[in-house]
């Protein structure tokens, strides 16, 4: 299903997507020779952006596989890296304190091994040239080669040395005027198109994807961006040991598919993933990407609705506003609702591919399930800080807000459960508890607001959630300060909050307020923290120098004390999450107060 519906989405972008036999690939450097193969200069292909350095791709004939003593023979299509082209060592790198004399044998098997690359590549710009022998690129290359001094040109260019800094830069070519390289042309094309496979990369068999009988692909085509190194997604690489082989059949073969529907699955997803797609996200150690069957608003924006655009904060916020335009009455009503749409998620394990996640649906059951997560986030502060994109709600349930701390199995299981409108993970709750009990941050009030506004959205959320899957139904909590509310978490995190603000009006300099030194145990064990609590509020009460404030703050401890009948010696873990809500509701309404009298 997965390959198959990745096969279906390059057919349907077959236009915007390399032919068979080709890739894109980063290529930082450009080789601009003339027509005669004289070398003129040596351009980047990148941009720098906030100090960053980014390679852009352009499409090439697809990397041969190569590894092992003799890769050295195996040269790419007028194009590879500076060894190949210019016989240009790689730096010696060496463990340990090496010897001089070990240090030399270094250099000179790098040197060697160079020059047989150069020699290769030499040879494989040779081969193609007797097949296109009208094709002005190629001849142009084939001179640029077989010249000493023109190679020298090259190394002598002020781009080189920073061309040589990476270990195996790939180079490519363009004659110049031309806005194509080398082997781009339209005759480099169909002679790539009609190089026949290698009979000991193919066989015979029906390909489970087509339904037809075709060359069946022995080692799958690799994909970029999930491993340190380009790795298979399907692949059975093992073919001397006999528990991976099937009546006599090892390695691809075990799982017949074509190599034109492997190119077409492996370069749907290389394209899916490249740097500046707009179709993925990253969560922990997974990497998420999603299509549809048509081109759709959701496709382009689904992004958007769960990562943070650093360069673009409002992303988010635009992203959920215009899924909230096609949703009315919590269905969705655009004309595309029927249309397929898929989201997969790939994480590495060793030197492979696994899939970590793979749902299917239609967009009208996408969209609907996304908004609900929105709506269920929807808490007073939105407005000041919009909607939280899911990463920024992770890192609140981390130490020192870093990504590295998160817990390994909550990003996974988070966008499980949004996509599919179920229960949040009990670890979402836990983690967003764990944080708000015991932080003592030293960040600035502004940020201790933010993150305490997003661990509200998500304990909100997580509370709306199993009220409504619970075989018991309770009433789901609301945006803002709801005084109804009699469900004594609640209340006693808003009176928590009640006796902190006392707490800072009488004591304005304050440093340390009850909320670092007494919220743990007051959310945890109300009965043994809650007396000292009261009997430290008739204090501050007589430091009131405004009668008015004192009058206004004593109806408040009393409104709210007239909804708890006795102090629990206990709270579980849905009162704690009520705690904190009901904690940040009372703060949020002191500061809608003191907006609405204009104070």
């Amino acid at each position: 299903m997965i390959l198959q519906a990745l096969c279906d989405y390059y057919d349907r972008k077959e236009e915007d997507l390399p032919p068979f036999g080709f890739e894109e690939k980063a290529i930082p450097f450009i080789i601009v020779i003339d027509e005669k193969g004289r070398f003129i200069n040596l351009d980047e292909n990148q941009d720098r952006e906030d100090g960053k350095t980014i390679v852009r791709s352009v499409r090439v004939p697809r990397a041969k596989g190569r590894s092992g003593a003799k890769s050295y023979e195996t040269a790419y299509c007028l194009w590879d890296h500076y060894g190949y082209i210019a016989a240009q060592p790689k730096p010696t790198k060496l463990s340990g304190t090496p010897t001089g004399a070990e240090i030399e044998k270094a250099k000179k098997k790098a040197i060697e091994d160079a020059q047989k690359q150069h020699l290769s590549f030499k040879e494989e710009v040779a081969r193609i040239k007797r097949d296109l022998l009208n094709d002005p690129g190629v001849k142009a290359v084939d001179l640029f080669l077989n010249s000493d001094r023109e190679i020298e040109n090259l190394k002598a260019d002020e781009n080189w040395q920073e061309c040589i800094k990476k270990n195996g830069t790939n180079l490519a070519f363009r004659i110049s005027g031309e806005t194509h390289l080398a082997c781009q042309s339209e005759q480099v094309i169909d002679w790539v198109k009609r190089q026949p496979i290698p009979e000991s990369e193919v066989g015979d068999g029906f390909c489970l994807i087509t339904g037809k009988k075709s060359k069946i692909a022995r080692l799958h085509n690799k994909i970029d961006g999930i491993t340190s190194m380009p790795a298979a997604l399907s692949a059975i690489n093992n073919n001397k040991n006999p528990s991976f082989a099937s009546y006599g059949k090892d390695q691809g073969f075990n799982f017949p598919v074509s190599a034109e529907a492997s190119f077409k699955y492996t370069t749907s997803i290389n394209h899916l993933l490249r740097k500046a797609s707009l179709t993925k996200f990253r969560l922990a150690d997974t990497s998420y990407v999603c299509w549809a069957e048509r081109s759709n608003q959701l496709e382009n924006t689904f992004f958007s609705l769960f990562t943070d655009a650093g360069d673009d904060p409002d992303s988010t916020a635009q992203a959920v506003k215009s899924l909230f335009s096609t949703i009315h009455n919590g269905a969705y009503q655009a004309s595309d609702g029927s249309d397929k749409f898929f989201v997969l998620g790939l994480a590495p394990n060793s030197a492979r591919i696994v899939v970590r996640y793979w749902k299917t649906g239609t967009i009208a059951e996408f969209s609907e399930n996304i908004a609900r997560w929105f709506n269920d986030l929807e808490i007073i502060g939105q407005d000041h800080y919009g909607y939280p994109p899911l990463k920024k709600l992770l890192r609140a349930t981390a130490l020192q807000y870093k990504d590295d701390n998160i817990s390994p199995n909550l990003p996974g299981e988070l966008i499980r459960s949004i996509l599919s409108n179920s229960r949040l993970p009990e670890t979402l709750i836990q983690a967003n508890l764990r944080r708000i009990k015991s932080e003592h941050s030293k960040k600035t009030k502004g940020e201790q607001d933010k993150y305490s506004y997003y661990r509200a959205c998500s304990i909100k959320a997580f509370l709306n959630r199993k009220y409504r899957f619970s075989t018991i139904k309770k009433r789901e909590l609301t945006v803002s300060l709801n005084k109804d509310e009699i469900r004594i978490g609640y209340c006693l995190g808003r009176l928590f909050a009640v006796l902190e603000k006392l707490q800072l009006d009488a004591q304005p300099r304050i440093k340390a307020t009850i909320r670092d030194r007494y919220y743990s145990s007051a959310s945890c064990t109300p009965k043994a923290v809650f007396g000292t609590l009261m009997r430290l509020s008739t204090h501050h009460l007589k430091k009131l120098e405004n009668p008015r404030w004192r009058i206004n703050t004593e109806k408040r401890i009393s409104e709210v004390m007239g909804l708890i009948s006795e102090f629990p010696s206990h709270l579980n873990m849905e009162n704690q999450g009520l705690f904190a809500i009901g904690y940040y509701h009372q703060k949020q309404d002191f500061y809608t107060r003191k907006t609405d009298q204009g104070e």
